[in-house]
């Protein structure tokens, strides 16, 4: 089963999420005392429906992906959006 350009930009998002939920985020995402690592690492409850095709969430993904705070998930995503220019790489175009 051949995947479209979106699905696998999803797909890389979706695992710089899973390694901002392990930590990798760095200082960025522990703004609030560094009370977002906490916030992203229950998010691995969410990693086996982060890849295209997989079933809907789980209540456990859902109850850890809602307990995620404004300004953790504003911060993770602020990390994400760098990453591709840091890398040399054009950025994601969701919209396409």
């Amino acid at each position: 089963m051949a995947l479209d350009a979106a699905a696998v930009s999803r797909a890389v998002l979706a695992a710089c999420v899973v390694l901002l939920a392990l930590g990798a985020g760095g200082a960025e995402a522990q703004g609030g005392g560094g009370l977002c690592v906490p916030q992203l690492n229950r998010l691995l409850a969410c990693r086996e429906f982060l890849v295209p095709g997989a079933p809907d969430p789980s209540a456990d993904c859902c109850g850890a992906l809602s307990a995620v705070s404004h300004e953790c998930a504003c911060s993770t995503m602020g990390i994400i959006n760098s990453l591709p220019g840091r890398c040399n790489l054009a950025p994601v175009n969701c919209a396409a």
